[in-house]
């Protein structure tokens, strides 16, 4: 067989008609374009939103839109010759039922438009993982992009799922509009959009009764495709309860614990959340004695069952671990607590405040500590989770607080996100005690835990703390505030000073306590404290600050022997003290691994004016229950050993 070969003369006939049929092309498309132009197929930004990045599945509809506008409107040939040359767009073609979907997304069925954001993340990027997320890349842009596509992809599957109602499964089995065969399945995406979930049929946490030692039925929903997990998950949930998570070293502060929630009288049920790979048998069956000291019903809830070993014992560690509680419980509306935590009262009580009702998560403020910053780089690196011009049009996506936004409304929440994003103050909440309500905020918390599995994210931040309000910030929920500061409580030194109307008081100790205020009758509640009851919650505090500092606390108190007695022994709480930080701020002390702090106050009986500081001092009848409390979380009084 003879081969035809292009003689120098006959290729350039070629290139002359190609070069020909270009130019012909774009003489017509802007001939035509002078009677329709369009900026962007949503429609002008006019509220200042950022555009979608490249990668970004707005952006691909987004130009997608744009172009069967244009084609509708007869601005652009629907035959685009640079599509016929061997390296044209593979999805170049727009079917008529695809033009008939982009033509009028906003109101199409949610299902299909579901299907077709889907497809619209596949198609942006083949590639694409959440996976990404857990490595620092050497670009500081690419870390951003990537944190930007995480969160337009976590809203999006709250948008169709969670909060939408679709199932996973249903929706990926439906018809694809888009001609492109490396489209995923429902596991396939679920494995890329969650990658710290295991995929499969009857993926279901186990679950035991600690007190009676037994394991707890499964229900039938999980029996399930793993593509339909988390809709199943929160449909199971039910009632409400208290759920914390923590290390096998802390087990001690767990017994603390449950003999203060039985002090309280706490009816809740209690959930402990692990991984299922940090506790031994021995260690579980110490904890299942521990419920059986007390009357408090618990559960174990093991996640081994649910999440990829690998991931879970690379990436969900230390305070991270938290988000399995938040996540995993199995309560619509529950406590989240630390287990270093002490309520003051019967913790039920937290989800009968207003501010949690009105919206399903309400969170209590750190100590107050205006001289540490976050970095510049982590601000703006978090401007990339704020909706684009796109999702907005879209979905509609739009949070309590945008940088684009006029001006803010006067809530505690408000005033945090300006310190934060304009002044780059680095610690807001304190999240020892959180009361949610699961199912409504349940998006919120999984932004949350995605955010802090971000390499670069997590280093801008100390521990989850912030996260629990960025998350519901980004994923678009409300959430509140209390305005009230944080403080310290114990014993109260108290000092004359120079005017004799004027005394100084001065309280050290590792606890951060928290108030409710009443504006009616005036008066501050302390309801509960982080850094349990003991003078040093630290395991082996008293050694390792010896091994630290040995000048430094030999000369304070002359052997580990004494402070290791010191350090063990119940908070007396006599007095409270919320400092004005601008005229009294914390003062740090080297005593119990850096974790101790002092602040003052000072009242003038004569003039009120000059007092600085808020001073509580409680009566005998409160220091006597008080210390009830501090008793149960020590397991002794004052002067037992």
């Amino acid at each position: 067989m003879a081969t035809r070969i292009l003689r120098p003369r006959s290729l350039r006939g070629y290139i002359f008609i190609i070069v020909f049929v270009l130019i012909v092309y774009c003489i017509t498309t802007a001939s035509l374009g002078s009677q329709f132009r369009l900026e962007t197929g949503f429609g002008p930004n006019l509220s200042g939103r950022r555009r979608a990045n490249i990668l970004s599945a707005f952006s691909w509809i987004e130009n997608r839109r744009k172009r069967t506008l244009e084609l509708t409107n007869g601005a652009r040939n629907p035959r685009n010759p640079f599509d016929l040359l061997p390296w044209g767009r593979k999805d170049s073609t727009l079917s008529d039922a695809e033009k008939a979907l982009l033509l009028n997304l906003e109101g199409s069925p949610l299902d299909k438009k579901c299907r077709y954001m889907i497809d619209a993340i596949y198609s942006a990027d083949e590639g694409w993982t959440n996976q990404l997320m857990t490595k620092y890349h050497g670009s500081e842009e690419v870390n951003d992009i990537i944190t930007s596509l995480l969160g337009e992809r976590v809203r999006l599957f709250d948008y169709c799922f969670l909060s939408g109602g679709l199932k996973v499964g249903e929706v990926m089995n439906m018809d694809s509009l888009i001609s492109v065969d490396n489209l995923g399945t429902p596991g396939d995406f679920m494995q890329r959009m969650f990658p710290f979930l295991r995929q499969g049929n009857s993926i279901w946490p186990r679950m035991y009764d600690l007190r009676r030692g037994t394991e707890l039925k499964i229900p039938s929903m999980a029996q399930d495709s793993s593509a339909n997990f988390w809709n199943n998950w929160i449909e199971s949930s039910r009632g409400k309860g208290v759920a914390l998570t923590f290390n096998p070293a802390e087990l001690t502060l767990f017994h603390n614990q449950l003999r203060v929630l039985s002090k309280l009288n706490n009816t809740l049920p209690v959930q402990v959340i692990t991984s299922g790979f940090e506790f031994t048998k021995i260690q579980i069956e110490q904890l299942s004695q521990f419920v059986m000291d007390t009357d408090q019903e618990v559960t174990l809830v093991d996640c081994g069952s649910i999440l990829v070993k690998e991931f879970a014992q690379d990436h969900i560690k230390e305070y991270i671990n938290k988000w399995l509680a938040a996540l995993f419980n199995t309560f619509e509306e529950v406590i989240l607590l630390d287990v270093d935590t002490v309520p003051f009262i019967n913790v039920g009580k937290f989800f009968e405040e207003p501010q949690y009702q009105a919206t399903g998560m309400a969170l209590f403020k750190d100590r107050a500590m205006m001289n540490e910053h976050t970095y510049e780089y982590c601000t703006e690196a978090l401007a990339g989770l704020e909706p684009s011009h796109e999702e907005n049009k879209l979905m509609g996506t739009k949070l309590l607080f945008e940088s684009t936004q006029g001006g803010l409304p006067k809530t505690e929440a408000a005033v945090v996100y300006q310190k934060f994003f304009q002044d780059n103050v680095l610690h807001h909440v304190d999240s020892g005690l959180v009361p949610v309500k699961k199912i409504n905020n349940f998006g919120g918390l999984l932004f949350s835990f995605m955010m802090n599995l971000d390499s670069k994210i997590r280093r801008c931040l100390h521990g989850d703390k912030e996260f629990f309000w960025l998350g519901q910030l980004y994923a678009g929920k409300n959430y509140a505030i209390y305005p009230e500061d944080a403080g310290v409580i114990g014993l109260l030194e108290d000092t004359p000073m120079e005017a004799l109307t004027q005394t100084s008081y001065t309280i050290c100790g590792s606890q951060l306590a928290h108030t409710l205020y009443s504006p009616t009758k005036e008066i501050h509640q302390l309801v509960w404290a982080n850094g349990g009851l003991s003078t040093c919650k630290v395991p082996q505090g008293a050694e390792k600050d010896f091994e630290r500092l040995p000048d430094y606390f030999m000369a304070r108190y002359g052997d580990v022997e004494t402070t290791k007695q010191l350090y063990a022994a119940p908070v007396h709480i006599q007095a409270m003290i919320i400092p004005d930080t601008q005229k009294a701020p914390w003062f740090q002390l080297s005593e119990c691994g850096d974790n101790a702090f002092c602040t003052s106050a000072i009242e003038d009986t004569e003039d009120g004016r000059n007092s600085v500081s808020t001073l509580i001092q409680f009566t005998q009848k409160e220091q006597e229950f008080l210390d009830s409390i501090s008793f149960a979380w020590n397991g002794r009084t004052f002067t037992e050993d």
